[in-house]
């Protein structure tokens, strides 16, 4: 018998090589028992946690892409209850770089002088102003609020604004924000 070619071998294992894993994983009940297991889990969804911090982080991130003008930079009250909470933070540093802004003036004096440093990029210091639950921790309202620091927009305000964040099947989506006071 001739020996096959190394191209008609790569085709034939290619070939025959799914079917015999799918007759493998067939054989075996316990296998399809959790297979079937798997996908009931996830057709049921994510279980979404009230502790969870993502409705957060989700808002944060609407919160600075929608920003005018948008920042570049990013800043957060340090070691207050006005900081943003980890999720947040760590979407701020995807985002752009990060900088923690003190209460204390001689402080501040010096990250805006830093920030002047570097370039003219809009700078805002984001406000977490808290969250409450409702719907059994299936709705999260998360509040935001800032303000520029440095450059020409030193002091504008990004209005409060109130994100609700619902868990549903496929997991958090913001499902509607609103600007507080009417703006």
């Amino acid at each position: 018998m001739p020996r096959a070619s190394r191209p008609v071998l790569a085709t034939l294992l290619t070939v025959a090589g799914p079917s015999l894993l799918l007759l493998a994983a067939c054989g075996d009940g316990a296998t399809a028992d959790r297979a079937k297991a798997a996908a009931s889990t996830v057709a049921a969804g994510p279980a979404c946690v009230s502790t969870d911090t993502t409705p957060v982080a989700l808002a944060v991130l609407d919160f600075i892409t929608k920003a005018e003008p948008l920042p570049k930079r990013f800043l957060t009250a340090a070691g207050t209850d006005s900081a943003v909470p980890a999720d947040g933070f760590k979407v701020l540093q995807d985002e752009g770089p990060t900088y923690f802004y003190s209460s204390d003036t001689v402080a501040q004096r010096k990250i805006r002088e830093k920030l002047e440093e570097v370039g003219p990029y809009p700078s805002m210091l984001v406000v977490f102003r808290g969250t409450t639950d409702a719907d059994n921790g299936n709705t999260v309202t998360v509040r935001l609020g800032g303000h520029y620091v440095g450059g020409d927009d030193h002091g504008k305000a990004s209005p409060t604004r109130s994100f609700n964040v619902r868990c549903d099947t496929t997991g958090w989506k913001v499902a509607a924000s609103t600007t507080e006071g009417g703006a």
